[in-house]
């Protein structure tokens, strides 16, 4: 191991590699080990706000006359959906990191892509981001104040999906479907969730179910027989309901939520901001890398999405008469 490091040799190998490899970092954003990332459809070029028209008809069909009676109608909606403009700015110190190397990681032949300490450091970047990512995508709540903090907190730096729903459950001008569940069912998951998907509407699109891991983990095993044996989680037929839908356990998440098929979207922006190493300077000992992104998670329709809630106040449906008439006019049930 050489006693003295050069780390301007080291900040020039990051930076060829970084060129050499510009979309090496876009993966850490854009990987399926992000659970949102498998069932969100990519928008990508969104930096700050994207709008989501949408066009609903009323019914139309009426009984002959041969007198003009005007029925049904066009109504346009618009949802203004966002993403987060992110940043790493990660200090290393090559001194500590370097005794983390073996001595025949340092190969100066070897071509800018292949060198095996830059793409140590870079692919150490990336997988923490990924996990960071899998994490606040859940469970994230941004918080303005957070922009330029001296002691940032990753958790407040987007709105994960917990917030993202929260934020439709309370919009009462485009809401969420609500599907009250009854407290009795507490502590019967599979009863809970059978109630959660017999209340979807009818011959609505819906995939996919998520639920809060405790309570995927429950439900699994009150399904299993007998109950002491080994139980896989991740074995395929589990993460079926009994009316086949997939149902995810997911950390973090606070409610059972669904939503119509291709109503989530992920947004980002892939053509120039795509978590890229904009920078590396050198201050003192420290090595500085500079890494910037959009990222966001949202819904373009707020009345397909399919929300748990135990308020009394709230019933089935959009909790809305004329919105409940437009969105599902064949759901006979739903009332305000």
């Amino acid at each position: 191991m050489p006693e003295n490091i050069d780390v301007n040799a080291i900040k020039n190998e990051v930076i060829r590699y970084g060129k050499a490899n510009p979309m090496a970092l876009t993966p850490a954003v854009l990987s399926k080990d992000i659970l949102l990332n498998q069932l969100a459809k990519p928008l990508s070029k969104v930096k700050g706000k994207w709008s989501f028209p949408s066009v609903l008809m009323t019914n139309l069909i009426q009984a002959f006359s041969d007198k003009w009676t005007a029925f049904g109608s066009i109504q346009f909606n618009n949802k203004t959906a966002k993403n987060f403009h992110l940043k790493v700015n990660l200090p290393i110190n090559p001194y500590e990191v370097y005794g983390s190397w073996v001595e025949d990681m340092w190969e100066e032949d070897k071509k800018p892509n292949e060198m095996p300490i830059s793409k140590y450091i870079v692919d150490m970047i990336g997988g923490k981001m990924t996990s960071e990512l899998s994490n606040v995508s859940i469970t994230g709540k941004f918080d303005p104040a957070q922009v330029g903090s001296p002691n940032p907190d990753s958790a407040k730096a987007l709105d994960g999906i917990n917030e993202v729903v929260a934020g439709i459950a309370a919009d009462t001008t485009n809401p969420a479907f609500f599907i009250p569940i009854d407290a009795a069912l507490a502590n019967d998951p599979v009863a809970k969730v059978n109630a959660f998907e017999r209340s979807f509407p009818a011959n609505a699109s819906i995939s996919n179910i998520l639920v809060p891991f405790e309570v995927f983990q429950d439900y699994v095993e009150a399904r299993e027989t007998p109950s002491d044996q080994v139980i896989d989680y991740n074995a395929a037929y589990r993460k079926k309901t009994k009316y086949g839908r997939n149902l995810i356990g997911v950390p973090g998440l606070t409610k059972m939520i669904a939503w119509v098929d291709g109503n989530l979207f992920r947004l980002y922006d892939r053509k120039d901001n795509p978590a890229q190493i904009d920078d590396v300077q050198i201050q003192d000992y420290d090595m500085k890398i500079f890494i910037q992104f959009h990222l966001g998670y949202d819904f373009a329709v707020n009345q397909y999405v399919f929300v748990e809630t135990s308020d009394a106040t709230k019933k089935r449906g959009l909790n809305n008469a004329a919105q409940n008439k437009l969105y599902y006019p064949n759901e006979l049930k739903l009332t305000v």
